[in-house]
């Protein structure tokens, strides 16, 4: 099957190539990089081919022990295709001759960055720079000639983010003018591949006289002139590392996650070589443990088929504190490089410091070894084509800024809860953006999820509709729809007459008020239906905090019943039936499934854990899914599936998340799944001619009927891939 014109932009250069020669055996890194440079007659960049990073970052004192040869043999035995090299920061790491530009005082006459760049060359491996421009040194003269360089408290202190080392403003000449210099003076002395800026672009609260004039820092006016000034500056930034060679690429720090920093990353992505998610760790003590693979789904939301590269720091980390200088030695940082390869990302290693990483703490490097060169040694099973999942989850950046979300829930509960359902049911999706609801790009999935997408627009309802009438299904929840795209309340569901549903009433909380606990809804089984399967013996099941009140439809499977009170225990009764208010709806339109939840109880379960309110989401989904799923994998534990048509055929990921404190934010040794069940149709005529345990090294036994491939994976540690060669 021929991709379409969208897909194949959309493709990185290494799986456009794996497509042509997916019958020409062996293709390393080195090969596909070598055939794509020829047979792209536009000269394909390096950075949309490469899957493996390395980055050490310096401190000032590196210069003295920096032992080059032994920092680039390690990358080099890494198989790493690039490094992220420290150039500039506060700190520069060479003899620079731009003004106010701070030399390590431990340099001595070496040139450090210009030593590492030549080393790594030599073996073959592509440098950028990693500059910082959020930050500066503040010596006298500097502050003197240009005060109004860094960000200001509001009684005019210097906002510092280290001893004598203070945060720059983003409307200042430190990023008009230093910035441009320092990277023209890179293209001018070294053989340099990109430049990736750290820590920018990020909303920022200062008090300069120039931020003055703009208004409050934290008023819409303020982030409005931030957004329109940080696209002035990466085209600016853009333009310059091009000036060196059209085949390098530029990019700054757009986000790492779920969690919008207030900026519209789909703006700001539109023009992006590259999406660096530097989430290096889990921000939090408690966390999902699937977090590496969340942000590079939702980077793919916004890039397509543009690279994606997600950070893994091999240092110590507990939400905001950080052992910079001290190994993990849990399985959480392969962990999360698992999740990144699983996911379709680029790998990026990273430490800090020459003398700590390479003399102090040598921890580190073998876990980059061993991961690193497994993955390369595998490259051409992760130069994918495109994803085979057929479920679509839409992304709401809006619903996730300006959604006035229930007391006592975040704005992203709701696609939390649905994304930790689709892994406990082991179903494929990707993360779609609402920016992005073209009719060609929702002809990929069979199944689309809405999970409380408040805020939508007229043009998106349009999509949608026609998406319905295309065949497509849809699962939709709680306040989806009510909303327009401003925020401002709509008069029903924006897709009412596609779901069949119409509001009776504003969204509301469970509770008795005449009591001071917390109470939640109940739901009434009405009439049995696949959604109800596992509940045989049971007339009610467990119910959202958060409903919408609908009006009564026919035949109802499910109804809210009224809270009531939970304590004393003698209190505990109903004190009426079941009402009529519909707590599921679900509908058949011509080849569409259709159901809507008329409470948030993704997001309860998210917040819960609730086994009932699971139970239904993924009983729901399945109806809704019509037995349309390209991939089910069936054994014991939680572990998230990735499924991908690659160069050489497909290759079906298994990433396990059971191991003691999964869920506190570090994995430590995971426990070991037993087989593992897969059945998976091919989305094309293919005959499997071979197939492979990667991580595992050995053969792996496979029947095929017509497009339907089955086979058992032992075991599953880890990480495991099955990758099948046609």
């Amino acid at each position: 099957m021929k991709p379409t014109r969208r897909e194949f932009n959309a493709m990185g250069a290494g799986a456009i190539l794996a497509t042509a020669l997916r019958s020409s055996g062996a293709m390393t890194t080195a090969a596909i990089s070598s055939e794509a440079d020829k047979a792209d007659p536009t000269g394909v960049p390096w950075y949309r081919r490469i899957k493996r990073i390395g980055q050490t970052n310096f401190n000032e004192k590196d210069p003295v022990f920096g032992d080059v040869e032994a920092w680039a043999n390690y990358w080099a035995q890494a198989k790493v295709d690039a490094v992220a090299l420290s150039v500039s920061g506060p700190v520069a790491f060479y003899p620079t001759e731009v003004p106010y530009f701070h030399r390590s005082k431990y340099l001595n006459g070496r040139d450090l960055f210009g030593e590492c760049v030549a080393a790594a060359k030599k073996r073959g491996i592509r440098v950028y720079g990693r500059m910082s421009p959020d930050i500066q040194y503040t010596e006298l003269e500097l502050v003197k000639a240009h005060p109004l360089w860094f960000r200001r408290q509001q009684d005019g202190s210097l906002q510092y983010s280290a001893p004598d080392i203070a945060f720059t403003c983003h409307f200042s000449g430190q990023f008009t003018e230093q910035q441009p210099a320092i990277i023209r003076e890179l293209n001018r002395r070294y053989d340099i591949d990109g430049i990736y800026m750290n820590g920018w672009p990020n909303l920022q609260v200062c008090y300069c006289e120039t931020c003055r004039k703009i208004g409050d820092p934290h008023s819409a006016e303020y982030k409005a002139a931030f957004m329109e000034h940080a696209e002035e500056l990466i085209v600016l930034y853009k333009k310059i590392v091009l000036e060196k060679s059209p085949n390098n690429f530029y990019s700054c720090n757009l986000g790492g996650g779920l969690q919008e920093s207030g900026l519209d990353q789909w703006k700001l992505t539109r023009e992006a070589l590259w999406y660096t998610a530097d989430n290096q760790s889990r921000t939090a003590a408690v966390a999902p443990v699937w977090q590496d693979a969340q942000q590079v789904k939702f980077a793919h939301a916004l890039m397509g088929g543009r690279p994606v590269a997600a950070v893994s720091g091999s240092y110590t980390r507990s939400g905001r504190l950080m052992w910079r200088q001290v190994t993990d030695t849990t399985a959480e940082v392969e962990c999360r490089m698992a999740q990144t390869a699983a996911a379709g990302g680029i790998v990026w290693y990273h430490w800090l410091g020459l003398e700590q990483g390479f003399k102090e703490d040598r921890r580190w490097q073998k876990r980059g070894i061993d991961f690193l060169s497994w993955h390369a040694k595998h490259d051409r099973h992760f130069q994918n084509v495109r994803s085979m999942a057929r479920v679509g989850v839409v992304a709401s950046s809006r619903s996730t800024t300006r959604y006035a979300a229930p007391a006592g829930s975040e704005k992203t509960d709701s696609l939390e809860g649905m994304y930790a359902m689709l892994v406990a049911a082991r179903i494929p999706f990707d993360l779609v953006h609402e920016e992005d609801l073209t009719e060609e790009r929702l002809a990929q999935y069979t199944t689309l999820i809405l999970p409380n997408v408040a805020l939508m627009s007229d043009a998106q309802v349009r999509a949608l509709q026609q998406y319905a009438a295309n065949g497509g299904s849809m699962l939709a929840t709680f306040e989806t729809g009510l909303y327009d795209e401003t925020g401002k309340p709509r008069a029903d569901f924006a897709l009412a007459s596609l779901f069949g549903i119409a509001m009776a009433g504003e969204r509301q909380r469970a509770q008795d008020q005449r009591g001071p606990i917390d109470e939640v809804y109940l739901q009434s089984i009405r009439s049995r239906h696949a959604i109800t399967e596992g509940f045989e013996e049971t007339e009610w099941i467990a119910g959202p905090v958060w409903s919408v009140s609908l009006k009564p439809v026919q035949s109802p499977v499910m109804t809210f019943i009224k809270p009531y009170p939970v304590y004393p225990p003698e209190a505990v009764y109903m004190r009426e039936g079941p009402t009529e208010m519909p707590s599921v709806v679900l509908r058949e339109a011509g080849g569409s499934r259709l159901a809507y939840l008329a409470g948030d109880m993704e997001a309860t379960f998210w917040r819960t854990d609730n086994p009932d309110l699971e139970a239904q989401l993924i009983n729901t989904l399945r109806w809704v899914m019509g037995g349309k799923n390209a991939v089910e994998v069936e054994g014991e534990g939680l572990a998230e599936v990735f499924a991908w048509e690659t160069g050489p055929g497909f290759a079906v990921h298994v990433v396990n998340y059971n191991g003691p404190n999964a869920f506190r934010g570090r994995m430590r040794t995971p426990a070991s799944l037993g087989a593992q069940r897969v059945r998976m149709e091919l989305p094309r005529d293919a005959k499997v001619k071979s197939a492979s345990l990667l991580r595992a090294g050995t053969t792996l036994k496979f029947e095929q009927k017509g497009r339907v491939v089955e086979f058992v994976i032992p075991a599953v540690k880890l990480y495991e891939v099955a990758a099948l060669e046609v």
